[in-house]
């Protein structure tokens, strides 16, 4: 996956992070987004400093994965949270490669 791809994936987690009011992980997000944008290679020093700063948020207590979507009804949260797992997981199997 290109560092554009991975930001476009980066940005849709923080918005539904944001539709439930979380935004713990902006700044780590942020960074993640500022670090990818700084260059196009695909791997290298600024790639692992991405990754590594990925992988403490996704492993971290309270982290990534004790977000879930709570809203709307039980058929939508249940394809709401299929989305941000899949999204989660894409992400982590990218940045675990690296």
């Amino acid at each position: 996956m290109n560092n554009r791809e991975i930001i476009r994936q980066l940005e849709i987690l923080k918005s539904i992070y944001h539709v439930e009011r979380c935004y713990n992980f902006d700044s780590g997000i942020n960074s993640i987004i500022n670090i990818l944008n700084s260059t196009s290679d695909q791997s290298g020093e600024p790639r692992e400093q991405a990754a590594s700063i990925y992988r403490t948020l996704a492993v971290s207590k309270s982290g990534f994965s004790d977000v879930y979507v709570n809203a709307g009804t039980a058929d939508e949260r249940v394809a709401a949270n299929i989305k941000l797992d899949g999204i989660r997981q894409l992400l982590w199997d990218t940045f675990r490669r690296v």
